[in-house]
Parts: structure tokens; sequence; C-alpha cells
């Protein structure tokens, strides 16, 4: 029985460890743009035990028609909304504050989901345009979300606001790529 328990959490380990990766590279054959987007990276999470509060945040940077953005995945427990043009902001580890604004969402089950792991929960999938560069030299501590019902907040540990902040530099590099088509 330990044997089997010791194994299923090395299991539940080993699919959460993800290294930062470039999910997409291409030139669009229309506008011939390139395409860039990176794998998502959990920001804020709690565990997967019962219900989800609203912690469950991810992010990926893509670019696409020329623009860079942040594609942001919240899995929450309760129904909520925000609207084009609010606000999501981040603060780094010198307090200094980095907003950023809402283009396009959608909410519904499953609409926060990165992977399998809570489909049948409600979520928010989020496009947010801004400086992505301050991701470059910076770690994020928080983020503040702002809903219809006022606003949300969440910490950001060290070591995943590092993993955002790779993910940013590796986006970055390929941008300045030539235009090679790479599909994983």
């Amino acid at each position: 029985m330990k044997k089997n328990l010791l194994l299923l959490l090395l299991l539940m380990l080993s699919l959460s460890i993800q290294a930062q990766s470039i999910k997409v590279s291409k030139t669009d054959k229309f506008t011939k743009d390139k395409v860039v987007y990176t794998s998502y990276e959990k920001i804020s999470s709690e565990a997967f035990i019962g219900t989800q509060t609203g912690k469950n945040i991810a992010i990926c940077f893509g670019r696409e028609n020329g623009l860079n953005m942040i594609l942001m995945k919240w899995l929450t427990a309760d129904a909520r909304l925000v609207s084009v043009n609010s606000k999501v902001v981040f603060l780094d580890e010198e307090d200094n504050t980095h907003e950023f604004t809402v283009s396009d969402y959608a909410s519904g089950r499953g609409e926060g989901t990165v992977g399998a792991l809570g489909m049948d929960l409600w979520g928010l999938r989020i496009l947010l345009l801004g400086d992505l560069s301050v991701f470059k030299n910076h770690i994020m501590t928080a983020v503040r979300i702002y809903t219809t019902d006022g606003y949300y907040d969440y910490k950001i540990r060290k070591s995943a606001a590092e993993k955002a902040r790779e993910a940013y530099r590796l986006f970055e590099k390929e941008i300045q790529k030539g235009n090679l088509d790479k599909w994983k």
C-alpha cells in the first residue's frame, strides 16, 4: 500500500514539473508575421483536493498579427467575469505595479484549465495587452485581477515567478529569430 501511494505521489509530482518551452513558432501564411506561443506557466496555485477556490492561474506569452500578449487561464470555483478594458495588475519585487488591459476573454466550464484537471470547473481565459518586457528583469510577487464584482489579489511564489520570467526570456529570444517554422 505504501509503495503504491509513493508511486502515485511521484507520478503526480512528475506531471507538475514542466520546463518552459516554445509551443508554436511559425510564419502566418497570410500575413507573413511570426506567430509564437510559449507553454503555460502556473503562477498561482493550490492543491487539487476538494474544490478550487480560485487560486489556480497560469500564463503564457504569445505573439500573433504583430501583437505581443499574455494569455491567462484562471480556474475558479465560482462564475467570475471580467470586462474588456478592465485591468490585471502585476506587482514586482520592488512594489512597482505593471498594468495590463483585458482585450478579450472567455468564461465557462473548463475555460481556465491547463491540461485535463478541472475541466468541469468554472474558469476564465483572458487575453492581456501591455508591456510584456517587464517580465524580463523583474520577479512578480502578486497579481490583482479586476472583475465585475471587484478585484481579487493572489500571491505569486518566487519559484513560479522565476519560471514566468524564464518563459518570457525564451519568448523574446524566439521572436528575435528568423521566421523558421516549428510546431510541437
